[in-house]
C-alpha cells in the first residue's frame, strides 16, 4: 500500500506539500484509492497510523525530521513526488511505471533542511 498527501479529499486532488499537517491522505492499495482525512497531530503520530494501515511506500514532497526518524525504524519507502503540482492520478501512474524517485538519507537530509527552513517547529 501506497499513501500520500492530498489537499482535499475530492477526486484527483493535488498531492500537498504538507506533511505533518496535511489534512488528508490518499491511500493507494494497487486497485482502491480511498482518501482519508488526517485526524493525527504531527508526523511522527501519522507513521504509526500508516504502520497500522500496512503503508509500504510514502510519497512525499516534503517532510521534516520527526517522521523521518520513525521512518527509519521501519521498512517504509519514501519517493519524491517533486516541487511541481501533481494530482493523485499523475503521482498513481509514476509510481506504478517506477518513474518516482526513491529518496535515499543524503535526499532526504536536503529535503529536511528545506523543510525546517521554511518553517519553525516549536
Amino acid at each position: 500500500m501506497i499513501s500520500f498527501p492530498v489537499k482535499t479529499n475530492k477526486e484527483n486532488a493535488a498531492v500537498s506539500p504538507l506533511f505533518g499537517k496535511a489534512k488528508y491522505f490518499a491511500f493507494y492499495d494497487g486497485e482502491n484509492l480511498t482518501i482519508e482525512e488526517n485526524k493525527k497531530e504531527g508526523g511522527s503520530a501519522i507513521i504509526e497510523w500508516f504502520i497500522q494501515k500496512g503503508v509500504n511506500d510514502i510519497i512525499i514532497k516534503e517532510m521534516g525530521i520527526n517522521p523521518y526518524k520513525k521512518i527509519q525504524a521501519t521498512n517504509m519507502n519514501i519517493y519524491y513526488a517533486g516541487e511541481d503540482r501533481i494530482t493523485t492520478n499523475e503521482v498513481i501512474e509514476l509510481y506504478k511505471k517506477d518513474m518516482l524517485k526513491k529518496l535515499d538519507e543524503d535526499s532526504m537530509i536536503k529535503i529536511i533542511k528545506n523543510h525546517e527552513g521554511s518553517h519553525k517547529h516549536s
